[in-house]
């Protein structure tokens, strides 16, 4: 999964730092570290061309009309992983694909605008994929915790308030251009998007201001875990007791070991990615950590053998988009 990156105290402040706000200046990063803008700009091109770090726009699936997710585990015929893994890859709605052991080879996350939509994608995509074998759907009701907001440090915890019911917000084609660039590269200049797009700087400025306050866009910096000594990932799926579901979920949602936590049907009530530094880590986690948390009842282990794709740009509803 990737050599691991010495990071020293000044990496992991300038880290600390993008996570808060991944479009930070290099001059505000320069004065919130006590350096030189020449040695921010230094490090931060070693931290991404070394893979530690990538900052990209991620847009909030429940406001781009995107909000039907699934983690889907699938079985494959001896002999045919490779070319599975290979095909489902390739196609737009799954985000996240993984060999992994277990009860399952593959596991898949997908994005996409309705049930209709997953309905079509299991029945036509996935079905005209020669070697599958079997395949279980978990239907993601809430995501409590995201990849992309994971940090090896001790952070805010989510807050697990009343989960509101998102409209879809209305984005025209502009909105959409600037979205696409800023997914690959979310600290590309308003200069550059204004530039490529053939519109004034100010109208970009207004423009991301706007997809930022309205929660529709988030400037993410992703760090990979593999380069930070994390090269353990496990995708866990919990059986809990029905009234403690709500505190099964927030304590594990403030452990700096689960990078992804959801809310799912199927015959999990959770499901979690956990980063770990070695095997061994991870079954301390297992068999000491997780057996000290009540309510949990049982918990399946797939170990994650391979990251095939861990995409973060899930697409726009066709109905969000509007004329510009």
């Amino acid at each position: 999964m990737g050599s691991t990156e010495r990071l020293d105290h000044l990496d992991s402040q300038i880290l600390m730092h993008l996570h808060r706000d991944g479009r930070s200046s290099y001059t505000a990063l320069a004065a919130l570290c006590g350096v030189s803008e020449g040695t921010i700009r230094k490090r931060m091109q070693r931290l991404e061309d070394r893979g530690v770090v990538k900052i990209v726009g991620v847009t909030n699936p429940a406001k781009t009309g995107m909000d039907t997710m699934a983690v889907i585990w699938l079985r494959v015929e001896r002999g045919r992983l490779s070319e599975v893994v290979s095909q489902i890859t390739a196609l737009p709605q799954p985000h996240y694909v993984a060999y992994t052991t277990g009860a399952a080879d593959i596991v898949a996350i997908v994005t996409v605008e309705s049930q209709e939509a997953l309905v079509k994608f299991l029945a036509r995509d996935l079905g005209s994929i020669e070697g599958l074998t079997e395949t279980e759907t978990s239907m993601v009701l809430r995501v409590y915790k995201q990849a992309y907001d994971w940090s090896p440090w001790p952070h805010q915890s989510p807050q697990f308030a009343a989960q509101e019911e998102a409209s879809e917000e209305q984005l025209d084609e502009v909105d959409l251009k600037i979205i696409r660039y800023l997914q690959k590269d979310g600290r590309m200049t308003f200069v550059t998007i204004a530039d490529e797009l053939g519109i004034t700087e100010s109208t970009v400025r207004r423009r991301v201001t706007s997809l930022l306050e309205r929660d529709i866009l988030k400037i993410a910096a992703i760090i990979n875990p593999a380069r930070v000594g994390r090269t353990t990932l496990a995708m866990i799926g919990i059986k809990v007791e029905r009234p403690r579901l709500g505190d099964v979920a927030r304590t594990l949602a403030s452990m700096t070991d689960v990078r992804y936590l959801a809310l799912s049907t199927g015959k999990y009530d959770l499901i979690i990615e956990v980063v770990q530094e070695s095997n061994e880590k991870l079954l301390y986690f297992l068999v000491d950590t997780l057996e000290d948390i009540p309510g949990i009842l049982r918990t399946d282990t797939h170990l994650l053998l391979k990251l095939s794709k861990e995409s973060y740009d899930w697409g726009v509803a066709k109905g969000v988009c509007v004329a510009g």
